[in-house]
This record gives C-alpha cells, structure tokens and sequence, in this order.
C-alpha cells in the first residue's frame, strides 16, 4: 500500500529553510547624542547639578566640569590635575572676555556656534586660549568666507597672531589679487612694513604695471613718514624699478625727494637705469627684480604675421605685439623668459624658397621686439638651441642650397661665429639640449630622410654619433622632459614624392644604446612643441588629412597617451612656439 506522505520536492523544500538568528548586534540611537548634549544644556541653564562657576569680566557662568573638560584641554588639565582651580568652585579667567566664554560655553553645550565681524575677535580669543578646537576650526571656516576688502588686512593679522596658516595663506592670495582696490581703502595702512615687503616680493602681486605699484608704496609710506620713512629702503628693493620704463625712471621716479635722499634708493634707480642702456645684454642681468611680476604660462606662437598667445591656466586666446617684419616658420628658443626667433622663410609664398638671416628678441615685460644681429647665412628648415647663454643654429636649407653649417650666437657680443659644422647637409631635422648638450635627429640628406642622431659637445667643439632612430623622420619633433629625450610626429617620402607619416613615439635615455618606442602614436608632421610640467604639447602642424591643425595636442610621457588639449578657432600655420610667462595684463 502506497504511503500516505508523499515525498516534498525540492523546490518546496526552500519554503521551511529556517532563518538564521542574529545573536548579536550594534545598534545607535540616531538623535540620542543630540538628546544628551541638549538635556545638560537644559540643566545648566536651570543650574541644576552645575559644579564650578566660570567668571570673566563681570560674567558669571554655571557649568558642569565634566562638560567642559571633556570639549577643552584647557579645562581638562584644569580639572584633572593638582592645580590650585581643581580644589576650587569657581575661577577668574584671565585673557578671555566675557563675550568670548559665553560662546565658548554655548559651544560645549550645543556644537553650535554663531560668529559675526563684531564679535569674531573675542570668539577667536577664547577658542584659542581655552583650546576648543572645533570652535577654532568654526572661526576660521567664518573668516575664509567672510573676508572683503574692508577686513582682508584685520584677519590676515588675526591669522598671524592665532597662527592660522592656512587662513593667513587665503588672506594673503586675497591681498595679492586684489591689491590696487585695497590700497584705496583704510585696510591698506594697517599692513606693517614686513607684511607689505612679503606681498612685494610676490610674482603672484596684481597691479596694472610696476610704475603703479612704486606709487602704491610711496602712498603707504606717506601714511606716517615719522615711522615709516625708515623702510623705504627696505621696501624699494621689493619694487622691480627695472620693468618700469626708462621714461618713468627719468621723469618720475628720479624726482621724488625719498629716492634723491635715500642713497640705497639712490643706488637701485641708478641701477635700472643702467639696465636699460644695456638692452642686448638683459638676458644675463637677470635677477628676481627683472622677472615679470606673473605666474601666467602660455604658448606663445609666431605664425605669419600673427604672434599669438594661450594661457594655459585659464585657456585664454590672446595676440602679442607683432614683430617688425612677419615671420615665417622661424627657430625660437627660449633664454630667462626672452624669445628669441631667427631665420626661416623671407616671405609666405609657397613658390619662393628664399630664407632670411634676420634675428629678433622679444621681451614679454614690454610686449616689445628687439632685433639682433642677423646669421652669418640665411636659413630654413634648421634647428636652433639655446644652451649657456649662448643660440646654436644649426644646418638647413635656403633656396635651392642645403647646409652642413653650424654658427653660435653669444648674448654678451650680439654676434655669430661659425663652430664644427655637421658632416652631412640636412634640413628638416629637430634639436633640443639635455644633460649640457645639444641633440639633433633626423632631417633630409642627400640620400633621402634619415634616422641619424648626433650630440653636440661645446667644450670640444665635436659632433658624435648617437643611438639611431628606430624610425627614419623628416618634419619631426624633438624635446626633452625628465632627462628623457622624445620624438615625435614627422614624416618620410614615398617614391613620387609625397609624404609618409611617421606616427610613432619614440624615446631616449641618454646612456642607453637603443631608443625605446611609446605606445602613443600621433599623426602630425611639421608642428611646434614644447614642454610644461608633465606635458609635451605639440602645436598646430599638418594632420593626416593634409590639412593645417587648429588642435594642439598633449602626450602625457608618464601615462603614455596622447590627447587633444585645446582647439584654436583658426588652423595654426607654422611650427614656432614656446612657453613664456607673460605679464597678468596680457
């Protein structure tokens, strides 16, 4: 006979699996901290179970010691130990006001504390002296919120005298971008002579130009000549008299009696006057008191007649003063913050091949132009390095003749001289200095694009044979980041003629005997680069479609990737920039 209890299949099974049972658990009242915080405070204000009495001016407060030493290190110690307070019922604070302990109490009581401009002074005070933290944390999240140009200086002292230094550090960038505006309000006369000196010596200080600023000194100087008078020196040698004008220098600055009396004053306007006279030599006078007073880094590029700047902190497309004549795909290098552009095309036909020998100099302090002395040849499509205060041109083409050719420039003479030329003519070829000598690679020769690399010794005045490519490249871009030489962009020519991109990256380790090859791959030939931080930019140049780039691109040597940066509201022509600092009004 078949049994009356037929078998549970499994799926039904699952229905009776029994339900684990919790043992234990943490479990929190969300309010009940809350709760707490607010009965204590219900029974202080009643004076219910307070134990101390707490007494500053003609304030009395009832506390409960525990409370309050429990929120404060000062009171912990007070209470904790053998000190004479702890056997007492009540003490006399000295060096906190009434005010102050009142919301110092609130704050023990409720973690709530309410700050104003008036009453933020004695709130700082007695956080600091009964060392309430959290208070103190308060005080500053106030001040960094509350600071205008009516207070800027009062809570830069404060921070001074509480040792805030990230608050000090926030008032001070709030001064130095708004300098001129608070030099017409009252807060200015409250800075004293060490501050004013620390905002001077700032590259970060906004002021319209340096002229200006030597006028905002002499103000805060007038303020009190009695006790002033005896900085001036001090805070003279903070104004970089050298970037004002020869002008300004002669026919303002020279007749003001504090300079005429101050013979240190007297000795640093002579000097910048002399600097001006010098106009050739600048880039080896340099010193902190000839550097543009800006942090602002940009891409400068000579493309035809255009010199055109990007800031690359606030992506801003701007145009520089142009040079005296246009330039056409010329060499620049940079020497202490001077451009210096040489040579290239005479003019933007595409039928004329005719080089220039011309230099110029340009000065971003005076968005000005100098120009120099031209090469002993004209030339194209070469490479030029900066290296010792000293330019290197080296090898190139003009017209229907390629060269071998190699000419230094010294800054101290403003003249070329020809040094050991190449073995073989090239052009099209990249330079860059690393480890105190000058790299070129690649180029056109005779035989056609090639992968030669050669290093250039002053001190011998030899060329050496380096490591090759592993890639044969024409048009190409070459720099340094790191130590680490890099290769990139470029072309060949296929047997008609016409061009072949080379898209890989390459690199060197001076030392090693092979270059190493990126993963990174960028299609351009014929742009510009340069290199910021831990970015090697590559500008403008002709894409793969054959077209002139509006992109600048951005290779990331430590990630290995490449990426689009920026683009240009116009196609870049030409393959010339460099990174300046330029002037914040720029």
């Amino acid at each position: 006979m078949a049994s009356s209890c037929s078998a549970i299949s499994p799926r039904k099974k699952l229905l009776f699996t029994r339900p684990i049972v919790t043992t234990s658990m943490d479990l929190e009242a969300p309010k009940y901290s809350k709760k707490i915080l607010g009965g204590l405070n219900f029974l202080r204000k009643d004076k219910v179970l307070c134990d101390y009495l707490l007494c500053a001016d003609s304030d009395e407060i009832w506390v409960h010691r525990v409370v309050m030493a429990a929120c404060s290190d000062y009171f912990k110690v007070m209470f904790s130990t053998e000190m004479r307070e702890s056997r007492s019922e009540r003490v006399k604070l000295q060096g906190v006001t009434g005010t102050g302990l009142r919301k110092m109490v609130e704050f023990a009581y409720t973690g709530s504390l309410r700050i104003t401009l008036d009453n933020l002074e004695e709130v700082l005070a007695a956080a600091s002296h009964l060392q309430i933290t959290e208070a103190l944390d308060l005080c500053v999240s106030f001040m960094e919120k509350a600071i205008t140009i009516d207070n800027c200086v009062d809570i830069l002292n404060m921070s001074e005298l509480y040792s805030l230094a990230a608050c000090g550090t926030i008032a001070r960038n709030f001064i130095l971008e708004n300098f001129e505006a608070l030099a017409d309000s009252p807060q200015y006369s409250k800075l004293t002579s060490g501050q004013l000196c620390q905002l001077l010596a700032e590259n970060s200080l906004r002021v319209v130009s340096e002229y200006k600023l030597f006028e905002l000194v002499l103000r805060w100087i007038n303020v009190d000549r009695t006790d002033r008078d005896c900085h001036t020196a001090e805070l003279m040698n903070f104004v970089r008299l050298p970037l004002l004008s020869g002008e300004e220098l002669v026919e303002k600055v020279s007749v003001v009696e504090l300079m005429q009396m101050n013979p240190e004053c007297n000795r640093l306007l002579t000097a910048a006057k002399d600097y001006h006279i010098v106009v050739s030599k600048q880039p080896l006078l340099q010193s902190s008191r000839t550097q543009v007073r800006s942090g602002k880094r940009s891409i400068v590029l000579c493309h035809g007649e255009n010199i055109e700047s990007y800031d690359l902190t606030r992506g801003k497309h701007s145009f520089l003063k142009d040079a005296p004549v246009p330039l056409y795909n010329p060499c620049v290098c940079v020497v202490d913050n001077f451009m210096y552009a040489c040579g290239g095309k005479y003019d933007s036909h595409d039928n004329n091949e005719i080089a220039t020998a011309r230099c110029f100099r340009y000065d971003p302090r005076f968005d000005v132009w100098y120009e120099l002395s031209s090469m002993n040849e004209a030339r194209k499509d070469f490479a030029m390095v900066s290296m010792n205060n000293r330019l290197y041109a080296i090898a190139g083409q003009d017209e229907n003749m390629v060269m071998c050719t190699v000419e230094c420039f010294s800054i101290a003479k403003n003249d070329w001289d020809s040094i050991r030329s190449l073995s073989q003519a090239a052009y099209g070829h990249s330079g860059v200095r690393c480890d105190n000598r000058i790299y070129i690679s690649g180029g056109q020769k005779v035989e056609g694009q090639c992968n030669a690399v050669l290093s250039y010794d002053a001190e011998a005045d030899t060329w050496l044979e380096q490591p090759p490519l592993l890639h044969a490249r024409v048009n190409h871009s070459m720099v340094e980041h790191d130590g680490i030489l890099y290769v990139a962009g470029g072309n060949t020519e296929d047997p008609y003629g016409f061009p072949v991109p080379v898209t890989r990256i390459e690199m060197l380790r001076p030392g090693d005997t092979t270059w190493t090859q990126c993963e990174a791959t960028l299609n351009i030939r014929e742009a510009g680069s340069c290199v910021y931080k831990d970015q090697i930019f590559i500008v403008g140049g002709i894409n793969g479609q054959h077209y002139y780039s509006d992109l600048i691109y951005a290779f990331e040597p430590k990630k290995d990737k490449v990426h689009a940066y920026e683009r240009f509201p116009s196609r870049i022509f030409g393959r010339s920039c460099c990174i300046l600092t330029l002037p914040q009004y720029v």
